[in-house]
């Protein structure tokens, strides 16, 4: 029984670390089967694009399963636990996984406010610099990240 239950909050905490890439990828995945008949090529990109998300998911989870280790082997969020919890803190993805790994360790009311503090909320989507010349989507690093390629 204690495997189950394991298991079974295993999953919900994986589902909490990955949500935003899966609902993005379920979502381009309807546009594109709405739209195969009308726009073809256009059902192929949504399609491509689901893909990216299918990998992104599985980065967050791996970028998740980080933090936590880190937050527990360090015993909250302070010192090197803190570092890798604020480099996940540019994209929506990224921060939405840091916080479920934050809640998982037990600490998830300090990560909440330490976002808040930094002054994101949850409408804040897009990455940092998102529509600049500095834009994360014009940066190696970024698909390096998104595709789980960088740790």
């Amino acid at each position: 029984m204690q495997i189950l239950l394991r298991l079974v909050r295993y999953q919900i905490w994986a589902l909490c670390a990955t949500w935003p890439p899966l609902l993005l990828c379920l979502l381009a995945l309807g546009l594109a089967w709405l739209g195969a008949s009308a726009l073809p090529a256009g059902s192929v990109l949504l399609a491509t694009g689901a893909a990216i998300l299918v990998f992104d998911a599985a980065a967050r989870l791996r970028q998740a399963e980080m933090i936590r280790a880190e937050i527990l082997c360090i015993g909250g969020l302070q010192g090197s636990a803190l570092k890798v919890f604020r480099q996940a803190r540019a994209s929506w993805c990224s921060r939405r996984a840091a916080l479920a790994a934050a809640s998982a360790a037990g600490q998830g009311r300090t990560a909440r406010e330490l976002v808040e503090k930094w002054g994101y909320r949850p409408w804040h989507v897009f990455p940092d610099h998102a529509f600049s010349a500095r834009s994360p989507f014009l940066r190696a690093g970024f698909w390096k990240s998104v595709l789980g390629l960088r740790q």
